[in-house]
């Protein structure tokens, strides 16, 4: 009280008392925890029902803060200091980051054992957290920390304030750099390049932190949640890059194996920001917010390679079973959607290439971009190796030395060779009828959408020549056209070739 009050009289805050009050903060902090137990009743502030132990002698001791205390912990936490009789005129004195860092995680501490300031300070940890706050890096990460401990303390009094702790995994994008160098400095607990952002280390944290809470079954999968972890795995930062696939190829998907799968069409939509489309909404339909400030850098030509990187390693962490559900799925829900009446995909699959005479589309530009960009992604994917059923093998040698482990690999073998089959029957009957259909929509609107769907197709007949050469007797024009990519496809791969035999003997 001593130190607010000879700030508040000052009008400024030194260095040397930015120092101590960032102690005075942390001190009291600590000192409320001593004693605490998870299995407390916070609720009950005049009486501590948790006995010590011989182990934990302080266990259940409590030191209740006084109102007065906890009132001059809050006016450490906005982004000016109060100055009492201050002039109208007056410039307000900035409070330094460190100190409202401190702040916020004595307030935490606080709230840790009184629930009734818990739900006073959600809203004021939530303010710090949203996606238009501009908030210092040092501030955010201990406000979304201190949101963690809560979220465990407090799960239902937390529940709702989930889409603002999965905002932190996008924590400074599109912004930019405002943070001091001091503060820089104070995070760069770090191996990063120089260049790295700032709020690195707040998307680090949520990473952590939200997967240990989903591991922990206090939050849920919901609305777009997945998006934003997934968008975290094409992060520019290396290492928020590396700590999202690894959560999410590791323990996430162990404790859930169809997360990827079950949600992979919807992320399509997603991040091409194609919210008309019915998948899109669905997605979204149950994120109670979780959309909020979600305008990733990911649509558009400009995140066409980052948006690659999510599919591919989405596709490299599923088996072939969840691979044809998902090709089954594209296929039908985005391709077969095309050749509908009604639907953004239609209109797009109707429009003529740039300069040809048309009807004028009612959409709005960005809606036929982010329509064009599911239909290019998606003949992208489908074309994609990874995507490919039965790509593993046999490892040889050592398995056949073990008996168990040799009727394995061909109970492997004979479960991939079906898969192959079905793939491939699949392939045939369902998706080659709604290509030919889609080519014949393409051709009669002069689309441009018409060479990625060439792509797929001369794809298709370079790896099932005699069954495509059987399906499509009825219609020898298009065989005629396959025949034709096929000689040119072979006659430039044997270019490339050539330029590489003649690089290495060079």
């Amino acid at each position: 009280e001593t130190c607010v009050t000879s700030f508040a009289q000052q009008g400024v805050m030194s260095q040397e008392n930015e120092k101590l009050m960032s102690r005075v903060l942390f001190s009291v902090g600590e000192l409320v925890m001593v004693g605490f137990s998870s299995q407390e009743d916070s609720s009950k502030t005049g009486k501590d029902d948790v006995e010590s132990t011989d182990s934990h002698p302080v266990r259940g001791l409590a030191i209740r803060p006084t109102a007065r205390l906890v009132h001059l912990v809050k006016l450490m936490l906005p982004r000016r200091l109060p100055v009492p009789n201050a002039s109208s005129d007056a410039d307000p004195t900035p409070t330094p980051s460190a100190v409202r860092a401190h702040g916020y995680t004595a307030l935490g501490k606080l709230s840790l054992r009184d629930e009734s300031l818990a739900k006073e300070s959600l809203n004021i940890l939530a303010r710090e957290l949203h996606h238009d706050s501009n908030a210092d890096p040092a501030v955010m990460s201990n406000a979304l920390m201190i949101m963690g401990d809560l979220c465990v303390r407090y799960t239902n009094l937390v529940d709702k304030y989930l889409p603002y702790l999965a905002g932190c995994l996008q924590a400074g994008d599109g912004k930019p750099d405002r943070v001091s160098g001091a503060s820089v400095s104070r995070l760069s607990l770090t191996f990063c390049r120089q260049a790295a952002n700032p709020y690195s280390i707040v998307k680090k944290n949520a990473v952590l932190l939200l997967a240990s809470l989903l591991l922990q079954d206090y939050i849920k999968w919901r609305g777009l949640f997945i998006h934003r972890f997934l968008a975290a795995v094409a992060d520019p930062d290396d290492e928020v890059s590396c700590l999202a696939s690894t959560a999410l190829r590791g323990p996430l998907l162990e404790k859930q194996p169809a997360l990827f799968s079950n949600h992979f069409v919807g992320a399509v939509f997603v991040f091409n920001s194609c919210s008309a489309h019915p998948l899109y909404q669905a997605e979204a339909s149950s994120g109670g917010g979780m959309s909020i400030g979600f305008n990733t850098s990911l649509s558009g030509e400009v995140g066409a390679l980052r948006r690659k990187e999510i599919y591919d390693f989405m596709l490299s962490n599923m088996n072939d079973e969840q691979k044809l559900a998902v090709t089954a799925r594209l296929c039908k829900e985005v391709l077969g959607g095309a050749l509908e009446t009604s639907g953004d995909l239609s209109v797009v699959c109707n429009l003529p290439a740039c300069g040809a005479q048309s009807t004028k589309s009612s959409l709005p530009t960005c809606r036929i971009v982010a329509a064009t960009n599911v239909l290019t992604d998606t003949l992208t994917i489908l074309t994609s190796s990874q995507i490919k059923v039965g790509r593993k093998g046999s490892n040889g040698a050592d398995d056949l030395a073990n008996t168990s482990s040799l009727r394995s690999e061909q109970r492997s073998a004979h479960k991939q060779k079906l898969l192959s089959k079905i793939s491939r029957k699949h392939l045939m009957e369902i998706v080659l009828p709604i290509l030919c259909n889609l080519k014949s929509v393409l051709e009669s609107s002069h689309s441009p959408l018409l060479k990625d769907l060439m792509q797929y197709l001369g794809y298709v007949f370079r790896s099932y020549r005699k069954e495509v050469v059987e399906s499509l007797a009825n219609d020898p024009t298009t065989l005629q056209e396959l025949e034709y990519d096929l000689k040119q496809w072979k006659k430039k791969y044997s270019t490339v070739q050539a330029e590489i035999v003649a690089a290495d003997e060079d």
